[in-house]
């Protein structure tokens, strides 16, 4: 597929247009005169401007920056340059200008300045015999003749506004129509704002620049917590989630430096796990036991994840000697049963350990395939993809979506449709007719819940003739009430005999690996459906060899 040659300048102005609508409110006036200003500029100019914003900066030597649609470049940069939208030539300092330059330019600036040096000389030791050459920055500026778009952060604001994160940009337009990546059908809601406020978008803002700083400069990281530490908390649930898990990520660099009291400062803010475990380890480790199983009773009591209900457990099992309150809790809360065991003895596989066990099963007459998340995230995103891209206001601000905005708050807004979704799909045969259905519909899609290139639909229908449908509901229902905090942990094989109705699911360990929180907790739930589970602990020997004991 041939794209207009100003397909980018199209792109681009399809999001001005849309951030003006959405969010012209929440611009401050220079913003938006900014925005203005673009729209006044010649064609040519605006084109170059978009162009510069795609590629990787922030400089550009002149002879970088031609383009067909566009032609000579240098009139395009005066008016640039002249409106404010970039920085010229003057700007460009030795340290910014060096790194422009090719090997051969730096050579020929040496020879023009008669200045001697070997043939065979580095790039590095050019650079050095040109620093204290005070006509060198002017000879440089002359001849690259850099620009840099000017304000850069604006139109990266701009961006983040139309897309309502960090993670998308520009490419998703040119991706979308070359068809790389189809997009479910769904009505934008002209209303939906992500951000309600300019406090919100400045505070997720400032949280990115703080992250960006701790990567590029973790020396600093006093001054950077302080910072973080200074802001003032946003009540809004998605910036307290990016705050926190800033504070997280500092509270853990002061860890591993064995700087307690800083570490405690930024855990004591960052609510989110594992913050308090963390917390609990550090008292522990500081003398205060008492301390920390105080802190850990409250984590088991009302934990905020499954990695905090199990580490509770774990950490008041190993501090009940002496500790009532921790054994009193362990009394009346009895830990659920271990799921089976089955110990595997293996040769090393050239691949993952949990292909070695599918083929092992294989060869015990097995079939299956490696499902972990995939398998039950595709049904959950297939048996409600009428309910996921539902005209829920509110859930579609761009075309670019794979998931509503509300994903995090899902039921609530969709109880009816969902409780009538898991009721249809209790029935065996509407169950596999909506999956396979909306498999066939939709198939490449983008879905958050659907990773198609790790789908089979033979390995779906294989499933869904086992699978009783009163698992998927009670499974799938699980999922609706939080899909990003149940979305992880399920097994990785899903195993069937052939021509039978058994099935199996089987957690792969390898050796020196542990079930994580959710594993055990998804495992324990399949149990709890009557479902036929393993934890396979895989041994490495020097050839494959039978199991190494029944399954227990």
């Amino acid at each position: 597929m041939n794209l207009p040659e100003d397909y980018y300048l199209h792109h681009f102005e399809t999001l001005l247009e849309d951030v003006e609508e959405r969010y012209g409110a929440l611009l401050r006036p220079e913003e938006g005169s900014r925005v203005v200003a673009f729209r006044r500029l010649p064609q040519g100019a605006r084109r170059l401007l978009v162009r510069m914003l795609l590629r990787r900066g922030p400089w550009f030597p002149e002879k970088t920056l031609h383009y067909t649609e566009i032609g000579e470049p240098g009139p395009c940069l005066e008016q640039l340059i002249e409106g404010g939208f970039c920085l010229g030539p003057e700007a460009a300092t030795l340290e910014v200008l060096l790194p422009l330059a090719t090997r051969q330019d730096l050579a020929d600036l040496l020879t023009a300045l008669g200045v001697p040096f070997p043939r065979s000389a580095r790039r590095s030791t050019l650079e050095e015999l040109l620093r204290p050459r005070e006509e060198a920055p002017g000879l440089l500026r002359q001849s690259l003749r850099p620009a840099r778009v000017a304000r850069e952060d604006l139109w990266h604001l701009l961006v983040f506004l139309f897309f309502g994160n960090f993670e998308q940009d520009l490419s998703q337009f040119v991706v979308a129509d070359l068809g790389h990546l189809r997009y479910a059908d769904y009505a934008l809601d002209p209303g939906a704002r992500v951000f309600q406020t300019r406090e919100e978008v400045d505070f997720l803002l400032s949280i990115r620049e703080l992250r960006e700083e701790l990567a590029r400069h973790p020396a600093d990281l006093a001054r950077i917590t302080g910072a973080a530490l200074a802001m003032e908390p946003h009540p809004g649930v998605r910036q307290q989630r990016r705050y926190q898990g800033l504070l997280n990520e500092l509270g853990r660099e002061w860890e591993r430096l064995g700087e307690w009291t800083q570490a405690l400062a930024c855990f004591a803010l960052g609510h989110r796990p594992p913050a308090r475990e963390r917390t609990a380890r550090i008292l522990a480790g500081q003398g205060d036991v008492a301390g920390a199983c105080a802190l850990a009773l409250t984590m088991a009591e009302a934990p905020r994840d499954m990695g905090e209900s199990r580490f509770a457990r774990v950490f008041l099992h190993r501090h009940r000697k002496g500790m009532e309150g921790a054994s009193h809790w362990l009394e009346t809360h009895p830990a659920p049963e271990p799921p089976p065991e089955r110990p595997m003895t293996l040769a090393r596989p050239p691949r993952s350990v949990e292909q070695a066990v599918l083929e092992a099963a294989q060869a015990e007459g097995w079939e299956g395939f490696f499902a972990e998340n995939h398998l039950w995230k595709a049904l959950f995103g297939l048996v409600f993809w009428d309910e996921l891209f539902a005209p829920i206001p509110g859930a579609f601000q761009h075309r670019f979506q794979n998931a509503p905005l509300d994903l995090r708050d899902f039921l609530p807004p969709r109880r009816s449709r969902v409780e009538a979704r898991l009721a249809e799909i209790g029935d065996r045969e509407a169950l596999v007719s909506r999956v396979l259905g909306n498999a066939d519909r939709h198939w490449g899609e983008a879905c958050a819940f659907l990773h198609w290139k790790h789908l089979d639909r033979n390995h779906l229908a294989a499933a869904l003739r086992r699978i009783p449908p009163e698992v998927v509901v009670q499974v799938l229902g699980t999922l609706a009430e939080n899909p990003l905090a149940f979305g992880s942990g399920f097994p990785d094989l899903f195993l069937y005999r052939p021509l039978e109705a058994t099935w199996a699911l089987w957690e792969v360990k390898g050796p020196g690996d542990t079930l994580r929180p959710e594993q055990a907790w998804w495992l324990d739930r399949f149990r709890g459906l009557g479902c036929e589970v393993r934890v396979v602990r895989v041994k490495w020997g020097a050839t494959a060899g039978p199991p190494s004991g029944p399954p227990r």
